[in-house]
């Protein structure tokens, strides 16, 4: 039986690596481009499966189109993920990304037709045996319902990027997973463990704050910090990251790890991720990622 139900966006991701970014009369040359299987709930539901859970996805509807015809194709390899609340139909054009990334790693987004697809709308029937719903934001008010619906039936969310103290999602947000870089570009010159406080005083949960290759900031339910140093690693694509953290530190959880461990897990996950092209194209061995969260460390702040 399926304990996370991952909901949110299921599509295509075109990456483009290129040198730089286009700007007015400044052409780019690109080095290569790819199609990957994309979209922040698809990735969490693939990594979630790597490592070895059973796993339901849901969210924005694609269509009977090459991309929602691809999309298919490459989650029907991994038999941890439980398809049936994924709807197809046809006259809806399947949503894709295209990403251009250069030689940091970092990432620049052209995003087409996601605002545009239906969404499935959950129940609490499809939430029964649920333990967690890894839920993405980038919707309409269907990602606030989601999250209501989930709280109301006694599961625990993990949000990614709820970085507003005013959305209407944040109080019923269990676990925030939140980026450094997108608080910054939100609230300049903010300082993020304040920020990290704030948003936890409201949820009364875990609240998570994800900063590249700086220290990762958690803080618990109750508001006790702690922080992991990620290993240095080459980034070659930081696509779906965050999705990739999200599941290594849900399956933590889930095996009964404490929050610390827990986390490490997720810091593994996704420092594994970063090397490789693509959100959930290349996936390590299980070992693999057990090593290297086991050689992480915590430390109180």
């Amino acid at each position: 039986m399926s304990e996370v139900l991952c909901y949110g966006e299921i599509g295509i991701d075109n990456i483009i690596q290129a040198d730089g970014l286009p700007s007015p009369e400044n052409a780019v040359f690109p080095t290569s481009d790819s199609y990957h299987g994309g979209g922040a709930a698809a990735n969490t539901a693939v990594w979630l499966a790597a490592l070895g859970l059973s796993v339901k996805l849901s969210g924005n509807v694609i269509g009977h189109d090459a991309y929602g015809e691809l999309i298919l194709e490459r989650l029907r390899q991994h038999a941890g993920i439980d398809l049936r609340l994924v709807e197809q139909r046809h006259g809806v054009t399947t949503p894709f990304t295209r990403a251009i990334v250069t030689p940091d790693g970092e990432r620049s987004f052209l995003i087409f037709w996601y605002p545009q697809a239906p969404k499935v709308q959950l129940t609490k029937e499809m939430l029964k045996g649920i333990r967690y719903l890894a839920l993405d934001l980038y919707g309409g008010p269907e990602r606030f319902e989601t999250a209501q619906l989930a709280f109301e039936s006694g599961v625990s969310t993990a949000i990614g990027d709820v970085i507003w103290p005013d959305h209407p999602a944040l109080p019923f947000t269990g676990i925030a997973t939140n980026s450094g870089a997108y608080i910054r570009q939100s609230f300049p010159h903010v300082d993020i463990r304040q920020h990290a406080r704030k948003l936890q005083s409201i949820s009364k949960g875990i609240v998570i704050t994800t900063d590249g290759p700086q220290l990762v900031h958690a803080l618990d339910a109750q508001g006790n910090g702690f922080t992991v140093q990620p290993p240095a690693v080459s980034s070659v694509d930081a696509t779906g990251a965050g999705d990739a953290f999200r599941a290594g530190l849900l399956y933590g959880l889930l095996r009964g790890f404490d929050l610390p461990r827990s986390v490490c897990w997720g810091v593994a996950a996704g420092s594994f991720k970063v090397r490789n092209l693509g959100a959930a194209s290349t996936l390590p061995r299980f070992e693999e990622i057990e090593a290297l969260a086991n050689s992480l460390q915590t430390r109180p702040e």
